[in-house]
């Protein structure tokens, strides 16, 4: 196996390419996601990401008390609680999450987190991928 890593430090963004016979439309690539400069999205919430055509992954950390507003996208939203909790509100619906626990969320549903006091680190997968904060790890990643 290659031990080579890809360290792109703006977002781990695969290569785009012409089509292929499996249908991909960028290179297959590793990453050590620690090496991916990090985005804040609000102040005490920031991210890293790694994106292939169509699916996007979002590694979230939320510090303790961070609040990222209620908000919606058109994106579908999967996420996974790695470490630490927070408060997750979906469509209302208001639950304290663990390690362990993943939730859904259809593109256009408003919810809103908080991290809880610890903070917590979360998994997040967007489809399509969110090309706002592809872009905003762009100009991080310029800004450097």
């Amino acid at each position: 196996m290659d031990t080579n890593t890809n360290t792109n430090t703006q977002a781990g963004q695969a290569s785009m390419s012409g089509s292929s016979t499996t249908g991909s439309s960028f290179e297959p690539a590793f990453y050590t996601v620690d090496s991916i400069n990090e985005v804040t999205l609000v102040e005490g919430i920031r991210a890293r990401f790694v994106t292939g055509s169509r699916i996007m992954f979002s590694f979230v950390h939320l510090a303790p008390g961070a609040i990222l507003p209620d908000h919606h996208h058109p994106h579908e939203q999967l996420g996974y609680v790695v470490e630490g909790s927070m408060s997750l509100n979906i469509a209302g619906d208001e639950r304290n999450l663990q390690p362990g626990d993943a939730y859904t969320i259809p593109g256009g549903v408003t919810h809103r987190a908080m991290g809880g006091p610890n903070g917590c680190f979360v998994l997040d997968a967007f489809s399509p991928p969110r090309e706002e904060y592809l872009e905003r790890a762009r100009q991080a990643a310029k800004a450097e």
